[in-house]
């Protein structure tokens, strides 16, 4: 019989999750990722901005931006988009098990394998994502629901490439409505967030970008810990994280 996802045992299992040690160990990470990132993307773009005819008043638009060469801050990110990878594979591993002790060597098990899969796998999705959006919306959807867990099979399971598609087609079966209610939650509360750090940033643009790293990150890893509590569940035979019926 097919597990049914329990969305709310899969919210307070993620959020159970964060709220101990090692949550408050990898909230840090993902806020500093999230400043670095921003550090990286503001200087590129005052590079990019600062050989054309952009005036003072756009540049100072961007208060955590460096001087730096334009190779300097794009190398930055590119390398920050290997260093996301590696901490989106720790993480998913230490909520999925030992958070608290966090990191182990069972979290950084074949780490250079796994990021490779994942971006692989990563890109994939996306691209099976947008020929399905091609057509109609309605298959965009449906291939984005039904490979959500592709990334977690490889990160958690070693699945290897077409094995964790697989993996992630039968986990979502029965479940890909219930999966999709989830990702319209957690859609609207980065939407509130976009829309909070934009007005913020319009009137106090360093204020506006911390406050966009201390929120972004922190989603970005209750996102992360919400995604492991449903695979959990569907992976593990139906493992509640809590009573909560939803």
């Amino acid at each position: 019989m097919e597990n049914k996802l329990n969305i709310g045992g899969a919210i307070n299992y993620g959020i159970g999750r964060l709220t101990t040690r090692g949550g408050a160990m990898l909230l840090t990470a993902y806020v500093l990722f999230q400043l670095a990132t921003l550090v990286g993307y503001q200087s590129l773009l005052t590079g990019l901005l600062s050989e054309s005819a952009a005036n003072d008043q756009m540049l100072q638009s961007f208060p955590f931006a460096l001087d730096l060469p334009i190779s300097i801050s794009g190398g930055l990110l590119v390398l920050l988009v290997v260093v996301g990878s590696v901490l989106s594979v720790v993480t998913m591993r230490a909520i999925y098990s030992d958070i608290d002790s966090i990191p182990t060597a069972e979290h950084t098990r074949r780490l250079v394998r796994t990021v490779g899969v994942t971006i692989i796998v990563g890109i994939i999705t996306v691209l099976a994502i947008w020929i399905g959006s091609i057509f109609l919306l309605i298959p965009g959807i449906f291939l984005a629901v039904s490979l959500i867990f592709a990334n977690a099979a490889v990160i958690i399971e070693d699945a290897g490439i077409i094995e964790s598609l697989e993996r992630s087609w039968e986990l979502t079966s029965g479940n890909r409505i219930r999966l999709f209610a989830l990702g319209v939650v957690v859609f609207g509360v980065f939407l509130v967030g976009y829309f909070i750090t934009t007005i913020t940033s319009m009137f106090a643009p360093a204020v506006g970008g911390l406050l966009s790293a201390i929120m972004f990150g922190s989603l970005t890893l209750v996102q992360i810990a919400v995604l492991v509590g449903a695979y959990r569940q569907l992976a593990d035979g139906g493992e509640q994280a809590s009573s909560a019926s939803w």
